[in-house]
């Protein structure tokens, strides 16, 4: 069976058009499909299959593909990680006759007031936590507050243990958001998040994570040491510039003041990078967001 998988995504990792695609098996049933450097979730229990942000119509069809390629199973859900535009559509293309489409009730309020043409509305939501079954196999849903956007989920998959985080961390190492805006992370919740994570990890005796992003090097899966990790880069940042908040340094002078020593060991560390974040982080200590 192993051998099987291998082949499988040697040949499904050819590139389609201007994309690259392919899956690659985490065990138990667990599945990454990625799409042109983005990366989707798909889990194969006895009853059928879970899948995760369709990303966009056309990366849909194939994904409907590959799934298809791996078992011959209904695909019962389509969950939304969250209802950015670069994760939710496409949902359409994966849809059967009785399959449930599944987002943190945010997310169908984001989603009925700016619509996607090509995102189905979420047909079943959560507030605070849901598990979906399989069939042998489980993801399990959790809402921890505005994070990254307003609606993220973090998912557990069992019975691999494996957890899922949407945008958050980035394996293989904690890292420097490549958006040096960072306009779509509400910063008053971003340290109690990756908090409440580390807890609920802990709890499930969760070792590894995988994000949502195809790495550059290395494997798909870090240790979930990468949580403590990426809390410590925000809580790094966010500390640096109340010491010179509470200085009453002016925010463009922030960049020039502000001791980065704490920074730099992170990946993509840089400077004029982390200086535009400061400015963005002076508003939290102003206007309390």
């Amino acid at each position: 069976m192993r051998a099987l998988f291998a082949s499988v995504f040697l040949w499904l990792s050819l590139p389609l058009a201007a994309a690259d695609y392919g899956i690659k098996p985490l065990g138990d049933g667990l599945f990454i499909f990625h799409y042109d450097g983005k990366q989707s979730l798909f889990l194969i229990g006895d009853d059928g299959v879970i899948a995760t942000d369709p990303q966009s119509a056309e990366a849909a069809k194939v994904y409907k593909r590959l799934i298809g390629v791996t078992r011959d199973k209904p695909i019962t859900h389509v969950v939304y990680t969250s209802s950015f535009f670069d994760r939710a559509p496409g949902g359409r293309e994966l849809a059967g006759p009785e399959t449930e489409f599944v987002a943190q009730e945010n997310c169908k309020a984001n989603l009925e007031l700016t619509p996607h043409p090509d995102a189905v509305l979420p047909t079943l939501t959560y507030t605070d936590s849901l598990s979906l079954d399989a069939g042998g196999a489980s993801l399990d849903l959790y809402y921890f507050g505005q994070s990254y956007g307003t609606c993220l989920s973090v998912v557990i998959a069992k019975p691999a243990n494996i957890m899922w985080i949407h945008g958050m961390v980035e394996p293989p190492v904690a890292k420097v958001p490549d958006d040096p805006t960072i306009a779509s992370y509400f910063l008053h919740n971003i340290v109690p998040f990756f908090v409440y994570v580390e807890e609920l990890a802990a709890r499930e005796g969760v070792e590894q994570v995988v994000g949502s992003v195809v790495p550059e090097t290395g494997a798909p899966l870090a240790p979930v040491s990468i949580i403590r990790d990426q809390r410590e880069f925000w809580d790094s940042l966010l500390r640096v510039v109340e010491v010179e908040y509470n200085r009453k340094t002016p925010a463009q002078a922030i960049p020039k003041k502000a001791d980065m020593t704490s920074l730099e060991k992170f990946a993509g560390y840089n400077p004029d990078h982390v200086g535009t974040m400061m400015r963005r982080v002076y508003s939290l200590y102003r206007i309390g967001r």
